[in-house]
């Protein structure tokens, strides 16, 4: 698995590859990473699923076809392949689009109205409290003129 290149790399790198424990590692990861060959009746029998599954999908009118490619010399080989679209899938995607669309100019409506009504609670409240102050100013400069407003 590993070549003089690799190992001169990892020598570079500063990777220790005396240990044995990580040779014997390394070796085993090879082993368990080496290509296995299907056997030809493992192949039969998903082919044989596969086409089982096709038939029932047939009878139930969707899932996953079993799409057969043949060529001028012979059998090409087979694909499994999700189900085509619907012809109403398009419109009710669009709908969809639309509804998700006008809800959501709805809600940003609704936000900035909200955004609107607390802007003017506290510019309200700013005049308030600035005519409750003048009104206080007014009303100690008066009593301090001898002016009583109270006065019954």
């Amino acid at each position: 698995m590993n070549g003089p290149e690799e190992d001169k790399r990892e020598q570079e790198m500063g990777f220790e590859t005396d240990d044995p424990r990580m040779k014997e590692f390394e070796q085993a990861l090879s082993r368990a990473m080496q290509r296995v060959e299907v056997r030809a009746a493992t192949s039969a029998k998903f082919l044989a699923l596969a086409e089982e599954a096709e038939k029932k999908r047939l009878q139930a009118g969707g899932g996953i076809r079993l799409i057969k490619f043949s060529g001028y010399t012979g059998n090409w080989g087979r694909v499994l392949a999700m189900p085509r679209p619907r012809a109403w899938m398009g419109g009710a995607i669009a709908a969809v689009l639309a509804i998700g669309v006008f809800a959501g100019a709805h809600i940003r409506e609704q936000h900035e109205q909200h955004e609107r009504q607390v802007l003017a609670q506290q510019q309200f409240e700013a005049a308030e409290r600035i005519t409750d102050e003048t009104l206080a100013r007014t009303r100690a400069e008066l009593e301090r003129r001898g002016i009583n407003l109270y006065q019954q």
